[in-house]
């Protein structure tokens, strides 16, 4: 299966799993944050009187740290376009399911597919090697707009779609 094919569907996404505020406010949020980190250290350095070996070289790289850190979580974790972003990829090809950051992405093909289970933030997909659920965390908007693709394209090709919500 081509991966390039799955790549060009409808990407989904999942961000860090913060329910109360969009991911471009969150995004936002994290630059500024990293951006402020990074000032508070040349505040530090030029304008404190540091004495002890600490104040001078500790607490700048205490600072620098936390700077990348939220640095590193706008622009990998919370960008739409990352490829280390958590996100599902919906095509007429099959899925790609990357539910973290550190977890590889998995490639599912529509022809293997014998049944979708669509549950409470986790799909399940029952293959010829058994059923697996991907678990993931994401504002509810997302995971409503990510079923009904899912549910969409599945019954264009013919697989069976439980909804365990309405057990």
């Amino acid at each position: 299966m081509e991966t390039q094919s799955i790549e060009k569907g409808q990407r989904f996404t999942l961000g860090s799993g913060n329910v109360q505020h969009s991911e471009s406010s969150f995004r936002k949020l994290s630059y500024f944050l990293a951006f402020f980190w990074l000032v508070l250290i040349i505040v530090d350095v030029f304008f404190t009187e540091n004495e002890g070996y600490f104040e001078k070289v500790g607490i700048p790289a205490l600072y620098g740290i936390n700077g990348l850190l939220f640095f590193y979580k706008a622009h990998f974790e919370l960008s739409p376009t990352s490829k280390y972003a958590p996100h599902l990829v919906v095509s007429d090809q099959g899925l790609k399911i990357k539910t973290g950051v550190f977890k590889k992405s998995v490639y599912i093909n529509w022809d293997d597919v014998k049944k979708i289970e669509l549950g409470y933030y986790k799909i399940g997909i029952k293959e010829n090697t058994g059923l697996q659920y991907f678990p993931y965390k994401t504002r509810k908007e997302t995971s409503i707009e990510l079923k009904k693709a899912i549910q969409a394209i599945a019954e264009q090709k013919g697989i069976e779609v439980e909804n365990l919500l309405k057990r």
